[in-house]
């Protein structure tokens, strides 16, 4: 606690300031994405205050999440050769309905690229499954594929014993593609 700023000598020379306006809001393209962004961050702001709805049928600590922002994954839609489990390599199938629906027009020619991508986000706890994702997704782009390889060599032939290959392969770090 020492360590805090509030715990500072300086502390009483800080000036707070109270965020009043949402700039993503302002900032947006035009009014239906900024309503899009001033409904979301009200949701956001009463599940932060207690204020949002809850589903009491599951628990009192459920939020419940309106149906415009949720995507439906019916055991309907399911494919047979779906194993319940997530085997190695695969892509579990709710996260598969998720994909199907935010990356539904990749392969449209109308589309600018350059905003496609940015515009879209899934958010995971690992990046295991960040890379499944988007091996999943690069398998729905059209048109011819590369590989980049990276290489498994120490610049200095001296240091080649201090860096082991397994251990370097195993390393798996955010924003690094994976060797």
């Amino acid at each position: 606690m020492d360590a805090c700023l509030k715990s500072s000598t300086l502390w009483a020379h800080f000036k707070q300031l109270h965020l009043t306006e949402n700039m993503r809001v302002r900032l947006a393209g035009n009014n239906s994405t900024a309503a899009e962004l001033a409904a979301f961050s009200e949701i956001l702001l009463q599940v932060g205050e207690g204020r949002h709805e809850v589903d009491r049928s599951i628990d009192r600590d459920f939020v419940k999440i309106p149906q415009d922002m949720s995507i439906e994954n019916n055991d309907d839609d399911r494919e047979e050769s779906e194993d319940e489990e997530i085997r190695p390599g695969a892509v579990p199938r709710g996260l598969k309905k998720i994909i199907d629906v935010m990356y539904a027009d990749i392969n449209d020619p109308d589309i600018a690229m350059d905003d496609y991508f940015v515009n879209r986000t899934i958010l995971t706890t690992t990046n295991t499954l960040v890379h499944r994702i988007k091996e999943a997704v690069s398998k729905r782009l059209s048109g011819d594929s590369r590989v980049y390889l990276s290489i498994d060599k120490v610049d200095d032939d001296n240091e080649e014993y201090f860096f082991k290959q397994e251990v370097l392969h195993s390393i798996n770090i955010n924003g690094i593609p994976p060797h």
